[in-house]
């Protein structure tokens, strides 16, 4: 993959991922922007190559993320002549589908109850992998742990998932779920700064809206490149925030403000990119 530093338009710097990029991920981004529609005639592979190409993978890694997307059964193909267009399944259309829907979702609900899921686990204490796996789905399922073996999160329709989590780590996870409220409403903040790193999540967004605000797309291709980066580090700022109330939250947060600006420049850039890809679906190379 290129430099994920170098300059862009007019000595801008470009709105790229720090660090592991996918390019599975960005052709997913591609998929949904472009052939999401159940009548959408799909794309030419070369059109998905260019367009991985203009955010830094090569060739054979973009081929690959496309054999894996259809392997998975996101992706098939349908020949036309000696060049094939690629088309999404019903559950690559399902799943895209409600990853786009979560990307453009509005801002958690101001209405929260006070009401709280509590998730109490039991495991080996020297099974460190399995540790490891509990905490990582449990915390990209947004709950956060204020002490050893306690999960919190302050949406309690997230006990579904809560289950299923606990369920694929299989009998050594034990687990007890309630719902509770704080008796002293006003300690809530002390326990979100210990279940959750707010300070570091703001932190993100602030960098993000910094880094956001200094690109300048000088050309269609810059404009198409621009709005997947942008779409790349908005989706893993996403999938790193709980979603927590507003009332939860230090009053100066920047998560609702870097939302508003993501999606002025989703439409800002549409028309400059919609252009780069109509000119290669239109006249296949």
């Amino acid at each position: 993959m290129a430099d994920e530093r170098e300059t862009g338009p007019h000595g801008d710097r470009p709105l790229t991922p720090a660090r592991g990029p996918s390019a599975r991920a960005y052709l997913l981004f591609v998929l949904g922007e472009y052939i999401l529609e159940e009548d959408s005639p799909g794309a030419w592979t070369q059109t998905l190559l260019d367009a991985l190409g203009l955010v830094g993978f090569e060739e054979r890694t973009a081929r690959q993320a496309v054999t894996r997307s259809a392997s998975a059964g996101w992706l098939e193909s349908r020949r036309s002549g000696r060049r094939a267009r690629w088309v999404l399944t019903p559950v690559g259309r399902e799943y895209i589908g409600a990853a786009k829907q979560r990307t453009f979702a509005p801002g958690p609900d101001r209405d929260w109850t006070g009401d709280w899921l509590v998730v109490l686990t039991s495991l080996p204490e020297n099974n460190r992998m399995l540790r490891h796996r509990l905490r990582t789905a449990l915390g990209w399922a947004g709950f956060g742990s204020p002490g050893p073996d306690v999960w919190i999160s302050p949406h309690p329709s997230h006990a579904k998932e809560a289950r299923e989590v606990l369920r694929s780590l299989g009998a050594e996870v034990q687990a007890t779920m309630l719902h509770a409220q704080l008796d002293n409403p006003e300690e809530r903040h002390r326990l979100v700064s210990q279940a959750w790193d707010v300070g570091d999540l703001d932190a993100r967004y602030r960098a993000f809206m910094a880094e956001l605000a200094a690109v300048r797309p000088g050309s269609t291709a810059d404009a198409f490149a621009a709005r997947l980066h942008m779409l790349y580090q908005w989706r893993r700022l996403l999938l790193a925030d709980p979603g927590l109330p507003p009332m939860l939250l230090p009053q100066d947060w920047s998560g609702e403000q870097a939302r508003r600006l993501m999606v002025d420049r989703y439409v800002a850039w549409q028309r400059l990119a919609n252009e780069w890809w109509n000119a290669r679906e239109v006249t296949p190379p």
